[in-house]
């Protein structure tokens, strides 16, 4: 008996459910008509003359920025001593923030002018980017360090002199 009871009360709540939504009375759409306007306008053009920035790449190292301990990682930078194919050996070592690290970036200014950059995205312990030295001793490498908030620091940026192995 109490079973017929049970069952007869769930119907009758699930009826009164299925009925509470369709009570409401629909709701007015408004319909919005989109005229088009063509304008007769004519560019006009004025000739400025302003000041042109022009960035110079100095070997002078800058200011490096200190990663907040949890994103603390570490690079080292070091020349391959090998005259006929001179290079520039950046190994990422990792640290505390690895798994925030999102790209690291080499930037070697050269001592006779020419910039090369390199990019190793989600960077592994021991990765290593190779870029070419001029074979002369003022190379600057500036290594960008970016996180998963989309910040970038500028971790290491030193003069990395040539030394030939021997």
């Amino acid at each position: 008996m109490k079973i017929k009871v049970i069952i007869a009360i769930t119907f009758t709540l699930f009826i009164l459910f299925l009925s509470a939504g369709c009570t409401q009375a629909p709701a007015q759409t408004t319909s919005a008509t989109v005229i088009p306007t063509v304008s007769a306008m004519v560019p006009t053009y004025q000739a400025t003359t302003a000041p042109t920035n022009v960035v110079i790449p100095t070997l002078t190292p800058g200011v490096l920025q200190t990663l907040p301990e949890a994103y603390a990682v570490d690079v080292q930078v070091a020349s391959n001593g090998i005259s006929i194919d001179p290079k520039i050996i950046t190994t990422f070592r990792g640290g505390r923030g690895i798994n925030f690290v999102t790209q690291v970036e080499v930037v070697n200014t050269r001592g006779d002018g020419i910039t090369e950059k390199a990019v190793k995205i989600h960077p592994d312990v021991g990765d290593t980017i190779e870029l070419t030295s001029s074979g002369g001793d003022n190379d600057r490498i500036s290594v960008y360090v970016t996180i998963s908030n989309g910040q970038r620091y500028l971790i290491f940026d030193r003069e990395v002199s040539f030394k030939q192995r021997g």
